[in-house]
């Protein structure tokens, strides 16, 4: 709704502004035909395709999140089917994509079958209608209509990235919408409620009921108390009552009051059947006509009190619960019966009567009291909100906007720094400290609210994983039917945020992981059950903070993976030599999965490839400047990491010096530092280790891992010098870079490196410090990888 009252206000400010431009630039007291000038009409021009460009925008946008909202609910439909909330925001969500469409299609200069806007409308249409069956007679949606309705999301999103030009020309929709249709027409039938009005209706004609019967009663009272055995009752006056009699009878015709239909019927009858031109003076029929008024004054005046008690005192939280805990609230039903009938996966209320558990009576009692608490939920008012509050205080930005905000910024902090720089130099070259104090207070108050200005950007560039891990129960759900298997996706964390290039970035292989899980983790049911494992496996799916970085963890409680069958398979691929075998432990094992070329399955799953593409997913999370590690325990499981850093544009990180050169470690990888005394410092088979804090730490020296070719002494293990040693701690692989000097710790601009450098693995950027020098930021588990290759003698 929201979509269509914006594009409805742009287009009237545009038809606005051209009847502006119309009447500014033309005379019609001497022109009869009046034409826009040239410079005016390509002003319009230009307005009207900026409008345009901008609705479709929105409108991509906003269809994305509503057929995201749809898959989601469908999915867990299929766990809770008689969540009738979720069905009203499937409801909802089809019928905002079609106004939107509808709005978007109206504006075309002529329309076509063929237009895609006209498809996404008609489906979302189609969809709809069929929803609007289940939800006038509050039944679960079955698995086949769950399927039509995600073809027709499929459908509708494709049809969407053909605009865009994402996909090819054409997409037909006619067999779907069949389809559709004719499982609507079915269910129309299938699916009678046990009054055949709207449940959605009847709070409604409840009260009209009570109007109308409380106004013919008056009505009908005053005619029979003015009849006396020895007065005769007008003509006029039993017509009178006649049409009393056939309000009522309207209305408890729509409500299927059948006592009341035929008792009413009977008393017509009787007064219809009198002489038809004189006047009731047989004190017989008088006193019959009293009986008659007095049997339907009795029922009327029942059944109106039990309504009018039924209309002020419902629970306002049956609007809330399901019929079936309605009747169990009532007593009319236990629990257990309720989950038998709940089993059978079809209308609660029909397979209640249908067994005998309970009477119509009470069903048509419970739906009416559902409803009644509904529409008195509806009917209280909602917190009066503040006068300056307008609701929904946001506003749509571009992504190119805020990237340049981003890079903006980015400068803006290098610069920041170049003044934290001068004001050293004016300080200790030009003997000036008084100034260089100046100076340094003054970057400080700039640095504070270049900081603040940081979070702020960096903070609006955030969205929750919730956007992407909603859409992977349609994943599993589809890719498990497939596979013949049963799978139940477990997520925790999705409120975590990460920025929106980088939630972009890692959707591909977060697929391919879950992909691998299902096909190739998860057993089959009856295996699993023969391995003592419950019929339905486990995939986890969860999100977490860790410093500057998000740790996304997908795992499974399915096989596991075989460390030796991966090290012979690697053997066999020319992956690694024989040698190395003997010394490579099950955790290095694992990581040569993601080896380029590497698997350990023989044929092609039409699915996955667990290790086919592993590659792939590796660097994709390297060019986010990522990492991803892996562990597995034979017949237990397998676990995937990603760390994932924050932002892509700043990172906090310490400065540390090799030589002349310096380089920057990632603050969120660094346990500690130390500086240690050489004499503590122990050779073991070609390695260096020392204890730090009564645990061994492999050592790396970084002049000798990245070949720097500077004059270095390297000091006497009996020395006493004292050796800089930041410990580095990623996943639990835990060893110490050792370096000439710790320099500072402070944010850098992560700059993007030329293509010869970036393929090294080892740097993730550069930054630019505020002398102008460039230093390269280290990776330290590509560091890491590189030690161990080299340990191996690879």
């Amino acid at each position: 709704q929201e979509f269509i009252q914006e594009a409805e206000v742009l287009r009237n400010n545009t038809l606005e502004n051209r009847e502006s431009a119309q009447e500014e630039s033309c005379d019609s007291e001497i022109q009869v035909e009046c034409e826009l000038p040239e410079p005016v009409a390509n002003v319009m021009k230009i307005e009207i395709s900026s409008f345009r460009e901008q609705l479709l925008q929105d409108f991509f946008e906003e269809t994305s999140e509503h057929l995201d909202t749809i898959e989601k609910n469908c999915v867990e439909l299929e766990r809770q089917p008689e969540d009738l909330e979720r069905l009203n925001a499937i409801f909802r969500s089809f019928h905002s994509i079609k106004g939107a469409a509808g709005v978007i299609n109206s504006m075309q200069e002529e329309e076509t079958p063929d237009d895609p806007f006209q498809k996404i409308k008609s489906l979302s249409h189609a969809a709809e209608s069929l929803l609007q069956t289940f939800r006038n007679q509050q039944a679960p949606l079955s698995s086949p209509v769950i399927d039509l309705i995600l073809e027709a999301v499929d459908r509708t999103a494709a049809l969407c990235q053909m605009v865009q030009g994402m996909e090819g020309d054409d997409l037909p929709i006619e067999d779907l919408l069949s389809r559709i249709n004719t499982l609507s027409e079915a269910d129309k039938e299938a699916n009678q409620s046990i009054t055949s009005s709207p449940v959605e209706n009847i709070p409604r004609q409840l009260k009209a009921f009570v109007n109308i019967t409380d106004q013919a009663l008056e009505s009908m009272e005053s005619i029979i108390i003015s009849a006396r055995e020895d007065v005769p009752i007008s003509r006029k006056r039993v017509k009178q009552y006649l049409r009393a009699l056939n309000s009522i009878a309207s209305s408890s015709r729509y409500l299927e009051y059948q006592d009341i239909l035929e008792l009413i019927a009977s008393h017509t009858q009787f007064l219809n059947n009198l002489v038809p031109e004189e006047d009731l003076v047989n004190p017989e029929l008088i006193k019959e006509m009293k009986s008659h008024h007095g049997q339907i004054k009795k029922l009327l005046g029942d059944k109106v009190a039990d309504i009018k008690d039924l209309l002020s005192n419902v629970p306002i939280e049956y609007g809330e619960k399901r019929i079936g805990e309605i009747l169990v609230a009532q007593q009319k039903l236990s629990q257990e019966e309720l989950n038998e009938a709940l089993a059978q996966q079809k209308k609660i209320g029909e397979i209640l009567v249908d067994s005998g558990k309970v009477e119509a009576k009470d069903v048509e009692r419970a739906l009416l009291e559902q409803q009644l608490a509904r529409e008195k939920s509806k009917e209280t008012p909602e917190p009066a909100r503040a006068s300056g509050d307008i609701g929904g205080q946001s506003i749509r930005v571009s992504q190119d906007k805020m990237n340049r905000l981003m890079n903006m910024i980015g400068e803006l902090l290098i610069s920041k720094n170049r003044v934290f720089h001068l004001a050293g130099k004016i300080g200790l070259e030009y003997e000036l400290p008084g100034l260089a104090r100046e100076v340094k207070d003054i970057a400080s108050e700039v640095a504070r609210i270049s900081d603040e200005l940081q979070d702020a950007i960096m903070s609006a560039r955030m969205i929750p994983l919730r956007v992407l891990f909603q859409r992977y129960p349609r994943t599993i759900r589809d890719i498990s039917r497939k596979a013949g298997k049963s799978v139940d996706l477990v997520v925790l964390g999705e409120e975590t945020e990460l920025d929106k290039t980088v939630i972009e970035a890692i959707n591909d292989p977060l697929v391919h992981m879950l992909r691998n899980a299902v096909d190739h983790g998860i057993e089959a049911p009856d295996k699993r059950e023969a391995q003592g494992k419950p019929r339905q496996g486990k995939i986890y799916l969860k999100a977490r903070y860790q410093g500057n970085s998000v740790i996304i963890e997908i795992s499974d409680d399915g096989k596991g993976m075989n460390p030796e069958e991966i090290k012979l398979k690697a053997l066999g691929k020319g992956l690694i030599r024989p040698e190395q075998i003997e010394s490579m432990s099950n955790e290095e094992a694992y990581q040569l999965i993601f080896l380029p070329g590497f698997s350990t399955r023989e044929e092609v799953s039409e699915l996955s490839g667990r290790g086919v593409g592993m590659d792939v997913v590796k660097n994709n999370i390297e060019q986010v400047g990522g990492t991803v590690t892996m562990s597995s325990q034979l017949n237990q499981g397998t676990k995937f990491l990603l760390r994932i850093p924050l932002s892509m544009s700043i990172i906090r990180g310490l400065m540390v010096k090799m030589g002349s050169q310096s380089f920057i470690l990632p603050l969120d990888s660094i346990e500690e530092t130390v500086k240690l005394p050489a004499h503590k410092i122990r050779s073991y088979k070609k390695i260096k280790i020392a204890d730090i804090r009564d645990e061994i730490v492999h050592l790396i020296y970084l002049k000798d891992l990245l070949g720097l070719k500077e004059d270095l002494d390297e000091p006497e293990v009996t020395s006493d010098r004292r050796i800089p040693i930041v410990v580095i701690n990623f996943d639990g692989n835990r060893f110490g870079l050792v370096v000439d000097s710790f320099q500072h710790e402070q944010e850098f601009v992560v700059k993007t490196l030329a293509e010869e450098l970036a393929a090294l693995k080892i740097y993730t950027g550069a930054s630019i410090m505020g002398d102008g020098s460039v230093v390269l930021i280290l990776n330290p588990v590509q560091l890491y990888q590189l030690f161990l290759l080299l340990d191996h003698g690879g």
